[in-house]
Order: C-alpha cells, then structure tokens, then sequence
C-alpha cells in the first residue's frame, strides 16, 4: 500500500496528540518519529514517492487519464 502525504500528517498528529500522554519511553519515541515525520528528508522523500507513483501511473496508462493538476506534478 503506498503512503500517501495526507497519511503521514494524520500520522504527525496522531503522535503529538498522543505524545502529552503515556510514560517517558514512549514520549521519547513519539518525540523521535515526530522529528522524522518532520524533517525536510522525509518529506522530500514522499515527493519522490509520489513523483515515482505518478510517472509509473503515466506509463501504464500512455498518458492517458492524466489530469491537468497531476501533469503539473510531474512537470
């Protein structure tokens, strides 16, 4: 299943929410994979992702089905 952007920032907020509550190991964690989730690389990488998911997309179906906001994503 692929991730998707709006996956991870449900995600993000689920955490933060989460992260007031619970013990110090697990407020730890929830502060580490929040740090991830928010770094420039990570979100850079679901850009390539989605980059990659697109251009697969385009090939399968010839170009095809592209509506004109997913050719500016891929532009």
């Amino acid at each position: 299943m692929p991730l998707k952007r709006e996956d991870t920032e449900r995600a993000l907020q689920a955490m933060e929410a989460c992260q007031s509550a619970g013990d110090e190991g697990f407020r730890n964690r929830a502060e580490r994979l929040l740090t991830i989730f928010q770094s420039d690389l990570f979100q850079a990488l679901l850009d390539i992702q989605e980059f990659y998911e697109l251009t697969v997309f385009e090939n399968q179906t010839g170009g095809r089905g592209l509506t004109p906001g997913l050719v500016s994503v891929c532009n």
